[in-house]
Order: structure tokens, then C-alpha cells, then sequence
């Protein structure tokens, strides 16, 4: 038995190795077929997907297989598989690299939601309870202070995800800002909140067919802590997508046992758990904030030389071990070299530094730190990043929107230290742990976990794998039954000059023991977006 489960191993191995390669020329022939759609390059895009099905369907046949190869019986071992690599659509959008503005056709405008959606909102809250906290506090006005700067780490801004103000009201006055064109709305925290809030009150009718204790969920949402107003609009919407569905379910009611969030009667009685997992790991906010340290005196040490320009920093050790002076002295070091462009290598990483003038004109107007802004001066994709942060700057003299950038200095650094990358790429495995410990025994159970992705590719990739990897080996109780979960991932992020634009792309898992993909059917396996709506 035990060479038989080798053997399988072997060959999924031997799969895997091969799946990457077609999955990028796959999405190179579709992104060439939709520039200039021929015969060719249709026969091309045709044949690289049926290349990935095919690597598909004898990855999920092998799987199938690995739970009888083990040799251990069903209810010391619960195998959970990847259901499917592909959308609706059937195209592949496990890998980050196909998430992106030019591989995703827009489902929806906010534009045309978002003013009836706040008022919808606004109407569950007693009178005033949003105006207990300013609106100016939601707006970023402090980016255009002078010695301001912006730190982003995976595509997030620390102070707009854990803000002061109550995360309902902030998602609130976003919206507000984002509607009203105000010019110091937070398009950070806008990426995400703005998609959400609306979202909520679209799915608004479909919450009314939710029974139990629906209306106090609602109201947890402002009564509750601000640092659980995610977690509860998360299991509002899986609820609501439930019933659009047309599932009978109802919120169960929170007591001292653990219990789970939903409770659905048919078509065959069942619970649901949600769990939500935190945008910044303690370990990323950390290494941010050694960054953020390393570039206000990297900063310093430019103006005194009167240097503008994006510094590039490639760490190979974890930035706890890093020496900052050390670091800071080698990046102004660069301007020294015959082509400080060209990387130099050191024993913790490699530097190099690309010059700009201390007045840099702007193809137009745009607003502060926008994306258009972010990657014409320091060429940061805030669609799909290839670092793991920035630390940026210029002097905005208290103007929202610039058309010349004064001062402009840049620190782009990522690190593929391989301690590093195992703590980025951490997947919310222990969220699947937690969950299944809320099904009750002798109950079917449903798992919904929810990560917002902002990571390079390389790193959201890895995180992707290693779920998929530790998931295959998951154990939980025998006197639980889980026949499907799904992994909701949520690529929030401002476009343009600042424009909210989210992508939801979810993963489905399917039990190898006694698992029924036609659950996918039954069930939503969107919550973010429309279900009949490409993930």
C-alpha cells in the first residue's frame, strides 16, 4: 500500500511540474487572442486549454486515489481535494498572474449602485449613531502633509485597514467620499469597502428570506467590535447568497458552545461556518514596519544629498537580521556606480537605484499616490505588484491632485529569503481547523474561509499551493462530515486615479470520501460578486 501512495505522490509531483508552464502559455494565447482575434491565435488559445484540462482532469483523478492508497481508514482520514482549477467559464484563474484588469471582464459599475446602496445602509442604523465620529477622520488628507509618505505591503495601506474610526462608519464615509469625488477620499480602504457595502445592500432582498437571528447580525455590524465588521459581512453575504440560490437557511443563534453561523434545511439539512481571515499577518506587519523605519532614514539620508529616484531592495535574510544603517549606506551608495540602475549584490540581498529629477511632470492631473501616479514615477503595478511593499513620497504642498511631482523617492523592496516567503505565503489553514470544530456532531457541515490576496505573484501562488498541499492532508473529526469547502479570495485593490476595482476568485474542495460536486450547484461559490457572474 504504502508503494502504491508513492507512487501516486510521484506522479501528481510529475503534474504539477507541468501544469505552471501550460497555465501561463494559456494565459499569454487568451491575452493574444483578445489584442487581435485571428484563426491562429483562436486554434492556439484552444489548443493551451485543452492542454490544462486535460493536466486537470488526471490531477483530480490521481487525488481521487490517494485516500484508498494510504492505507488508513475513512474516519481517521478526511481528505479534502481541489474541486475544480476553473471558473465558470472554464478558464483557469487559480494563478495570480490571471487576476487581473486585462484577463477579468468588469461584471459591474458601481457607479451605478453605490447611492442607493449608502442610503440602504444608512437605513439600518439608529439616528445618530454615524455621526458620533467625524467623516473628515475616514479621508487621507494626511498624505499631502509635509514629510508625509505612503507604506503599502501587499497591495495594503496598514493605517486604512486598522483604522481609529469604527470600520462601519469608515466603510460608510468612503463610500460617501468615493460617490461625492471627494479629493481626499481614501482609495485604499475604498478598494475593498466600497465593493462590500455595496454588495450588502444589493443583496438586501435575499437577506429578507434569511430566518433566525438575521436582524441581529445586522446590527452587529455597528454594535459589534470594529475588528469583527468584516467577519459579520462576510456570513451576511454567504447567508444572502444562500438564499438567492433559494436555500431555506437561518442564523444560528451565538451561545456559549460552539456553535456554527448558518443552519440550512434543505435540500438536505446542514450547517455553515465562516471564517475570515485578518489582510496583515503579524509577521507582515512587522517586516512593514522595519521597512517603513529603513526608508524614513534612507529618506533623510537622500535629501541631504538632494538624490530623488526609487531605490530597489532584494533581500535573500529576513528583515529582522538586517543591519539598517548597513542597508541605507549600500542604497546611497548606488549613486556612485557607472549605472546605478544595474543591481549590486550584497551578503543580505541586492540594491540599485534609478535616478529622477527633483520636479518630475505628470502626464496629467491626478490624485495623490494614485495608482497612474505610483507607477509612473516609481513603476509600482497596483494591479498586479511585483514587490512585496513600497515606501513613497513627495512633496503634495496640501494639494489632493498634482500634475508635477516634487521630490519624488521611492523604496521598493521584496524579500525571497526562504524563511521569509514560508511566513508571507502562510495559508489560513488553521481558520479550516477552527471551523470544523464548530460543526456539531452528527452534522453535515459547509466551510466558507475568506482571505483578501495582495501579494505578488509568487507569493500568492505559494500561499495557494501550500492550502491546497495541507488541505489534501487535513484530519477532523469522524463525527463531522465537511462534502465540500470553499476558499473565497478577494483581490481588492484602487485603479487609475484611485477607482475601487475588487476580483473574487474562489477555490472549490470536494471530499474524495464522500464528497457531491453537485453541492457546487446548489450552493454559491461567489459571495462577493454575483453567482452567475465569472469569479
Amino acid at each position: 500500500m504504502r508503494d502504491e501512495f508513492v507512487e501516486l505522490v510521484s506522479q501528481l509531483e510529475e503534474i504539477k511540474a507541468k501544469i505552471d508552464p501550460v497555465l501561463l502559455r494559456l494565459a499569454e494565447a487568451r491575452r493574444a487572442h483578445l489584442k487581435e482575434p485571428t484563426v491562429a491565435s483562436r486554434a492556439t488559445l484552444d489548443t493551451a486549454q485543452e492542454q490544462a484540462t486535460e493536466l486537470h482532469i488526471e490531477y483530480s483523478r490521481l487525488v481521487a486515489l490517494l485516500p484508498a492508497a494510504t492505507g488508513l481508514p475513512p474516519e481517521e482520514l478526511e481528505l479534502l481535494v481541489e474541486e475544480s482549477r476553473s471558473d465558470r467559464t472554464g478558464e483557469n484563474r487559480l494563478l495570480r498572474e490571471t487576476l487581473t484588469t486585462d484577463e477579468i471582464v468588469p461584471t459591474a459599475e458601481i457607479d451605478d449602485y453605490l447611492a442607493d446602496a449608502l442610503e440602504r445602509v444608512k437605513s439600518i442604523l439608529p439616528s445618530g449613531w454615524l455621526e458620533e465620529q467625524p467623516e473628515e477622520v475616514a479621508r487621507i488628507d494626511a498624505l499631502a502633509g509635509q514629510d508625509a509618505y505612503l507604506s503599502l505591503t501587499k497591495g495594503v495601506r496598514p493605517e486604512s485597514a486598522t483604522h481609529s474610526l469604527h470600520r462601519l462608519r469608515q466603510a460608510i464615509y468612503v463610500s460617501q467620499d468615493y460617490l461625492n469625488n471627494e479629493p481626499f477620499y481614501d482609495q485604499f480602504a475604498g478598494a475593498l469597502l466600497v465593493p462590500a457595502l455595496t454588495r450588502l445592500a444589493l443583496q438586501g432582498s435575499n437577506l429578507k428570506h434569511v430566518g433566525g437571528e438575521r436582524d441581529e447580525r445586522l446590527d452587529h455590524l455597528w454594535k459589534g467590535p470594529s475588528q469583527q465588521v468584516d467577519a459579520t459581512l462576510f456570513e451576511l453575504l454567504t447567508a444572502a447568497a444562500c438564499a438567492e440560490m433559494g436555500r431555506s437557511v437561518e442564523f444560528i443563534s451565538a451561545t456559549s458552545e460552539k456553535s456554527p453561523d448558518i443552519r440550512c434545511h434543505d435540500p438536505y439539512p446542514l450547517v455553515i461556518e465562516c471564517k475570515r481571515q485578518d489582510p496583515i499577518s503579524q509577521y507582515e506587519a512587522r517586516e512593514e514596519e522595519l521597512m517603513r523605519q529603513l526608508f524614513l532614514s534612507l529618506r533623510a539620508a537622500s535629501h541631504k544629498r538632494g538624490l530623488h529616484g526609487t531605490f530597489h531592495l532584494e533581500l535573500s535574510v529576513e528583515a529582522s537580521t538586517l543591519d539598517p544603517e548597513d542597508v541605507v549606506q549600500r542604497l546611497i551608495s548606488q549613486r556612485l556606480v557607472p549605472d546605478p540602475s544595474r543591481k549590486l549584490a550584497y551578503p543580505w540581498g541586492a540594491v540599485a537605484f534609478l535616478p529622477r529629477l527633483g520636479r518630475v511632470p505628470l502626464p496629467g492631473s491626478t490624485r495623490i499616490y494614485s495608482p497612474n501616479m505610483l507607477e509612473f514615477l516609481f513603476g509600482w503595478n497596483s494591479d498586479l505588484p511585483t514587490w512585496d511593499g513600497i515606501c513613497c513620497s513627495i512633496e503634495a504642498k496640501g494639494e489632493p491632485f498634482i500634475d508635477e511631482a516634487r521630490e519624488p523617492i521611492a523604496l521598493l523592496w521584496r524579500n525571497d529569503a526562504e524563511n521569509a516567503l514560508k511566513k508571507r505565503s502562510w495559508a489560513p489553514l488553521n481558520l479550516f481547523g477552527k471551523a470544523s470544530f464548530q460543526i456539531p456532531p452528527g452534522e453535515f457541515g459547509i466551510i466558507y474561509v475568506n482571505y483578501v490576496e495582495g501579494a505578488r505573484a509568487k507569493v500568492a501562488n505559494m500561499r495557494q499551493a501550500a492550502f491546497a498541499e495541507k488541505l489534501q492532508a487535513f484530519e477532523h473529526s469522524a463525527k463531522v462530515r465537511i462534502p465540500i469547502s470553499l476558499l473565497v479570495r478577494l483581490y481588492p485593490r484602487p485603479l487609475d486615479h484611485g477607482q475601487p476595482d475588487l476580483i473574487e476568485s474562489n477555490v472549490r474542495y470536494l471530499s474524495a470520501e464522500y464528497g457531491d460536486a453537485e453541492l457546487f450547484d446548489l450552493f454559491p461559490t461567489t459571495i462577493y460578486t454575483h453567482q452567475s457572474e465569472p469569479g
